[in-house]
């Protein structure tokens, strides 16, 4: 005879700030500031087949990214696509940063690329002077392929961390 399966209780709040508010009354969350992860990131790995260089910028008030696969003669340019930035923390965009127009430093971002026959997310954060990219991949192409998981390195040359 199978077991019973019982249900969870319901989810409680624990804090008050927890509580959901009425979004009319709600002041929007402050931008995130993306100054510290722009650039042209370059992979420290020069033999990598992965992504090569991941090049992110700022317009129209969206985080830009564009990554370049390994390829030959030339890597191969993915696209540009929209990403999200990340602050630290919860509190650090408002209760560090109240005075400041974009509010906290960006530490990360996410940003998905549709290639049809594969889908990928990069989830990527700062370590100290790194950027540490990880690649989330799946197949959907029906070829049976195992979705895999990749980490890649990057740095920040320079000239590129003067332009940003």
């Amino acid at each position: 005879m199978a077991a019973a399966f019982a249900m969870p209780p319901p989810l409680r709040l624990t804090r008050a700030s927890d509580a959901p508010r009425h979004t009319a009354h709600r002041p929007a969350a402050p931008a995130i500031d993306p100054a510290p992860i722009l650039g042209t990131w370059v992979s420290f790995d020069g033999a990598t087949g992965g992504i090569v260089r991941i090049v992110i910028g700022r317009g129209d008030g969206r985080l830009s990214i564009r990554a370049f696969g390994a390829g030959s003669p030339a890597p191969r340019d993915w696209g540009e696509i929209a990403g999200e930035a990340f602050a630290g923390s919860v509190e650090s965009a408002a209760a560090k940063h109240p005075d400041s127009a974009l509010g906290a430093p960006a530490v990360g971002f996410t940003a998905r690329y549709d290639f049809g026959f594969l889908a990928t997310l990069l989830a990527a954060y700062l370590n100290r002077r790194l950027l540490v990219v990880d690649s989330y991949n799946v197949f959907r192409d029906g070829s049976g392929r195992a979705s895999y998981f990749s980490r890649d390195h990057f740095y920040l040359p320079a000239a590129s961390a003067s332009r940003a």
